[in-house]
């Protein structure tokens, strides 16, 4: 066969264009064998330990406001996990929106694709929800309190990214739908501007618009993940371990169907209204501000 032939019949290998996230944080990333178990636990433990000083930082940085010196204690511990949610709402937008805009090896076969910042995104939020479940059952105990939808949400959330790592199946879904803690940052906001008595300033007014549309733009994520799952039924269905595909369908119909339209209504009447309802659940007068963290009488100057 001759140089020219051979040059003929040659079939060029197929380039993949995706990125990953993870080569900007380190290239070393790129590299590690996720598969591995000690892997897996120390970046689930570094994820763990992070979000805790990041709770420890934030109580030590907001003790020298006074807002927050006259919030009751079950409030401090609220506000520092406000900041955790929100941190690990910005890493999460960025991984679900790269996610979703960059084709990878997840699209290519959307229950065994997997990529290396998949990966460490995967087991980053396995870390966060360990803490966050921990912490928020602690606090419930010692507060003698219980949120059913928000402990419903993050103990599907951790048993559902537990799985998905320790099968190594269903990564294009659970890294994609990170984004949908794209409402976090936007609900700390309005929680410790609320408390800071800013609840009619533009800042608030703007924060609330957004966190609303937030909510509104899950809504397309999650329609996102259900046309997904029309256009691949037949593999999804013959091929999605049961465990996975049990806990993905679950708390996906979960919050399609009541979690999402739930929080959209009472952010919205929160928009119109400003009311902590995380601890009050009186309506309030025009009239009152939450500064300093209790409802007071504010003055209205003559005009």
């Amino acid at each position: 066969m001759t140089g020219q032939e051979t040059s003929a019949t040659a079939v060029p290998p197929e380039i993949s264009n995706s990125w990953e996230l993870v080569e900007y944080i380190h290239p070393a990333l790129l590299s590690l064998d996720y598969t591995q178990t000690r892997v897996k636990f120390a970046i689930i433990g570094a994820s763990f330990a992070l979000w805790a000083v990041v709770f420890v930082l934030s109580a030590i940085v907001a003790s020298a406001t006074l807002t927050y010196q006259k919030l009751r204690l079950k409030e401090k511990i609220f506000w520092n996990l406000a900041l955790v949610r929100a941190s690990f709402g910005f890493f999460s937008m960025f991984v679900g929106a790269w996610a979703i805009f960059t084709h990878t090896e997840m699209d290519k076969d959307v229950v065994f694709g997997t990529t290396s910042t998949s990966h460490f995104a995967l087991l980053v939020t396995v870390g966060f929800f360990l803490f966050e479940c921990g912490a928020l059952t602690l606090s419930d105990i010692f507060f003698k309190s219980f949120s059913f939808l928000l402990n419903l949400h993050h103990w599907l959330s951790l048993v559902g990214y537990s799985l998905v790592i320790y099968i190594e199946a269903g990564h294009c879904f659970g890294c994609k739908g990170l984004i949908l803690e794209m409402s976090t940052p936007f609900s700390a906001l309005c929680w410790t501007l609320l408390k800071a008595g800013k609840e009619r300033s533009l800042l608030w007014k703007a924060n609330q618009f957004l966190l609303v549309h937030a909510f509104h733009l899950r809504n397309v994520v999650e329609c996102l993940f259900w046309y997904i799952t029309y256009q691949n039924w037949t593999y999804i269905r013959e091929n999605m371990p049961t465990p996975i595909f049990l806990a993905l369908y679950v708390q996906l119909t979960l919050v399609s169907l009541i979690m999402t339209p739930y929080w959209t209504y009472k952010k919205t009447v929160q928009m119109i209204n400003p009311i902590d309802w995380n601890f009050e659940s009186q309506k309030r007068p025009r009239n009152m501000s939450y500064a300093n963290g209790n409802a007071e009488t504010e003055t209205k100057k003559e005009q």
